[in-house]
């Protein structure tokens, strides 16, 4: 059974744990805690990012378009879970120096950690997880502001860092 570490308010470990099925039940996570979650942006060399439209089986926001990332596990750093995860959705690997830090969010009850990576992927030859990823696709920068799938609250910070 998968275990996850709460974070604070300001991203440090609490040292609470839940398991999977705790987590999955956001009325369970005390007020105060946050799940942490990691995030990873691919831009290519013409300034778009690859999304992945999640599987219409998934639970959580099935059938919308997001980036790669997921929970990050118990003792597991950001940059590792986000390299994990981008490989078990896509089948791409990427290593620690491309990791990027771009920016920290937090909502109700998760504390996301967005990074991004610039690197130019074939969609051909990635190898999707069906059972979290239906179709991959690179959007225009200047169009991601008009898909309201997933949220894009670090769309901001990536024009910052791009322009």
């Amino acid at each position: 059974m998968e275990k996850f570490e709460l974070l604070d308010k300001d991203g440090n470990r609490t040292g609470k744990i839940m398991t999977s099925p705790e987590i999955d039940d956001k009325s369970l996570i005390p007020q105060g805690y946050y799940v942490a979650i990691v995030g990873v942006l691919i831009i290519n060399n013409e300034n778009e990012v690859l999304l992945e439209r999640r599987s219409k089986l998934k639970k959580i926001d099935p059938g919308k378009w997001g980036i790669c990332g997921g929970k990050i596990d118990y003792n597991e750093d950001p940059i590792t879970a986000g390299i994990r995860e981008t490989y078990e959705e896509i089948g791409v690997l990427l290593n620690k120096d491309e990791m990027k830090m771009l920016c920290v969010n937090k909502s109700e009850t998760a504390y996301f950690n967005i990074f991004y990576v610039r690197k130019n992927i074939d969609i051909n030859d990635c190898k999707l997880q069906k059972e979290e990823v239906d179709e991959l696709r690179y959007f225009n920068i200047e169009k991601l502001g008009q898909l309201y799938d997933e949220g894009v609250e670090w769309l901001k910070e990536l024009k910052k860092v791009l322009y």
